[in-house]
């Protein structure tokens, strides 16, 4: 018997698949359906598993001596299937084989399930409570399963510190507060609107742990909100801090030349739709001229992956070459950090987590940033 199995995580589906087919059951296929009728304009989107059991399988090519199914398929198992395949010409055989063709593309998650098996609570941690994507979960649990052995399999503790560097190592972070000998660091801060540049700007220009003890000037280009430009000024003008209002490229040159003597130049950009064009394009003018060391793209951590993605991509033009998280108090599932870290390629340089002025921003940090999502910090 060849059986579908629905439910919102991977690791449920198994659980039904092995309630019903016992610890022996073997899964042909694994994939992403949207689940919901009519009506159901949300048309929820769950994992769909097809599952069998070894001794079905093995009678379905010619018994169990033949082919023997083993608890995890390699490509080699998938070679002798074939060679069943091929000295039998059954249609049924041949649909239940096609099936199993389909789901080699599926195969390096299967086998990151079945290890995953072994340590059913760990992957339900991150899943669930963490909120870390299933496929990034699976690959976690595969590499704390590969580091234990024996009883440690079964210490909460080992498992716990070994997810936690697991965790770690997934980061890529910069650390460098340096300044250049004989010129400004000149630092830009951009990203789509409303994930806190303007905000994160003047922390790092009053934080005595960053930059608020150096001689710090203040540039915006943000002159299509009103309210951003007016924010920063009343800032810069409790600070103590000079700012330049910049609406064209051309100006910028001379407002960087008149800040020549100041250690650090940071500049807010307006905030632009990853999906705006002409924005960027203007956006890349402005950068060519300002030629920052550092350019930030600053992503709230409730946004989704794919959105930052998306951002990521398309303001890499100007280019950019760190992102800042900001907003991680509003959320309690951190582990989309984690999502973010694994689908772009840029090292994590700042986290804010709050509104304080200028307390709430952290350099960013590998050990600190897996301990935050596992909760122990």
């Amino acid at each position: 018997m060849i059986k579908k199995f629905k439910a919102p995580t991977m690791w449920e589906a198994m659980k039904l698949a092995k309630d019903f087919f016992g610890e022996h059951a073997i899964v042909l296929q694994s994939k992403k359906v949207k689940e919901g009728g009519l009506y159901d304009l949300a048309h929820t989107e769950v994992v769909e598993i097809t599952a069998t059991s070894e001794q079905y399988l093995a009678e379905k090519t010619g018994g169990a001596e033949a082919v023997a199914a083993p608890k995890v398929y390699t490509p080699a198992s998938v070679r002798k299937v074939r060679e069943v395949h091929s000295n039998n010409g059954s249609a049924e055989i041949k649909a239940e084989l096609d099936q199993l063709k389909e789901s080699l593309m599926d195969i390096s998650e299967f086998l990151r399930f079945k290890k995953m098996l072994l340590l059913p609570e760990t992957m339900q941690f991150l899943v669930e409570k963490v909120g870390v994507d299933e496929e990034l979960a699976a690959e976690l649990v595969q590499k704390v399963f590969l580091k234990l052995q024996g009883a440690d399999l079964k210490d909460t503790l080992k498992i716990r510190r070994t997810l936690r560097q697991e965790m770690a190592n997934c980061f890529k972070v910069y650390k460098n507060l340096d300044l250049p000998k004989g010129k400004p660091k000149v630092i830009c801060l951009t990203g789509p609107t409303g994930m806190g540049k303007t905000t994160t700007i003047i922390k790092l220009a009053t934080h005595p742990e960053f930059y608020g003890k150096k001689k710090v000037a203040l540039i915006t280009i943000d002159t299509y909100r009103v309210a951003a430009a007016a924010q920063l000024k009343t800032f810069a003008v409790l600070a103590n801090l000079p700012l330049e209002i910049v609406y064209e490229p051309a100006e910028l040159r001379t407002t960087l030349e008149k800040f020549k003597d100041y250690e650090v130049i940071l500049i807010d950009t307006a905030g632009r739709s990853p999906r705006n064009e002409r924005h960027l394009e203007e956006l890349k003018h402005f950068a060519e001229i300002a030629a920052p060391e550092e350019i930030h793209l600053v992503m709230s951590v409730s946004t989704r992956s794919e959105n930052v993605v998306e951002a990521a991509r398309s303001f890499a033009a100007l280019p950019v070459n760190r992102i800042v998280l900001t907003k991680i108090d509003e959320t309690s599932r951190l582990g989309h950090i984690l999502n973010i870290a694994g689908k772009i390629d840029l090292p994590i340089s700042f986290l804010t987590n709050g509104q304080s002025v200028p307390d709430d921003i952290l350099l960013a940090d590998r050990q600190k940033l897996a301990s935050m999502i596992t909760g122990e910090v």
